[in-house]
């Protein structure tokens, strides 16, 4: 599997995301099921570590020393967090942090949980198919 591939899956689930959140919207999906965000979070979570990992190895390339999977999970954890931070911040400040069940904080803790495990998964994914080693 060539890294064109990573790039593709990483567009072809950000854009199954943008239209789930789009009807979520349109359709009061969040406040009808209030774990709609979840598997979002997820997927959002599983596209932010491809694009870290991508990253990752395609800077990590220029270098001698060999990728290990150690540091191909550091950087789809921080980076799929370092994107949940981004996206926590930008729901409070936009005022969208309304909450149908529990607090505001518990629902945030939920969300960054979701995204972590999303990125393990894309770790997993970029692990299994060999795909560190075609850089």
């Amino acid at each position: 599997m060539t890294i064109i591939h990573v790039i593709r899956l990483a567009l072809i689930v950000a854009i199954f995301v943008a239209f789930l959140h789009g009807a979520a919207t349109i359709f009061f999906l969040y406040s009808f099921y209030w774990w709609f965000d979840i598997p979002l979070h997820f997927l959002g979570g599983f596209c932010a570590g491809l694009i870290s990992l991508y990253f990752y190895s395609f800077f990590h390339s220029q270098k001698s020393r060999p990728k290990t999977s150690f540091w191909l999970l550091v950087a789809a954890i921080f980076g799929t967090i370092a994107v949940g931070l981004v996206w926590e911040l930008f729901e409070y400040s936009v005022g969208i942090t309304f909450n149908t069940v529990g607090d505001y904080f518990l629902d945030t803790v939920k969300d960054l949980i979701m995204d972590i495990l999303g990125g393990y998964a894309a770790y997993l994914y970029f692990i299994a198919r060999k795909i560190h080693k075609s850089f």
